[in-house]
């Protein structure tokens, strides 16, 4: 079974060339029980 969850979050440079997203605070905690899984992410840009 899969488990779908759609936000928009914000995107920053952690340290050296790595990337975080971060999710709003109440997806934060909806994530959290998933911590150290690996997941598939879909990253929609849209231009401006």
């Amino acid at each position: 079974m899969s488990t779908i969850y759609v936000f928009e979050a914000s995107v920053s440079k952690y340290s050296g060339n790595r990337i975080v997203l971060y999710p709003p605070k109440d997806y934060q905690e909806k994530l959290r029980k998933f911590h150290g899984r690996k997941v598939k992410v879909l990253v929609i840009i849209e231009s401006d």
